[in-house]
């Protein structure tokens, strides 16, 4: 059985549930997500705090491009898009 679609989605977090969602009001959108449920990984944890050096370097990288954007509302607000927060990280002493 073979299925189409106009546009097609790789990841079911925040990003990719948000892109279906707007392509879908115009064109056949399918969202293939490898994880049992939606936004369970990078999206779930980066949607809740932004921290510039998270990730390998590609993730860094971008990380640090979007700081002043994020950090002024550049174009899109008068104000920040951050707030401070506070963090809790726990692990064992070899992590």
């Amino acid at each position: 059985m073979a299925h189409t679609c106009d546009c097609l989605i790789i990841g079911g977090g925040i990003a990719g549930v948000g892109a279906a969602a707007h392509l879908g009001r115009d064109a056949k959108t399918v969202v293939l997500e490898a994880e049992d449920t939606p936004g369970r990984h990078a999206t779930g944890r980066s949607a809740a705090i932004f921290i510039r050096n998270y990730g390998n370097a590609t993730l860094r990288a971008l990380n640090g491009a979007s700081f002043h954007l994020l950090s002024t509302g550049g174009a899109f607000s008068d104000n920040s898009f951050l707030s401070p927060r506070g963090e809790l990280v726990v692990a064992r002493a070899d992590e």
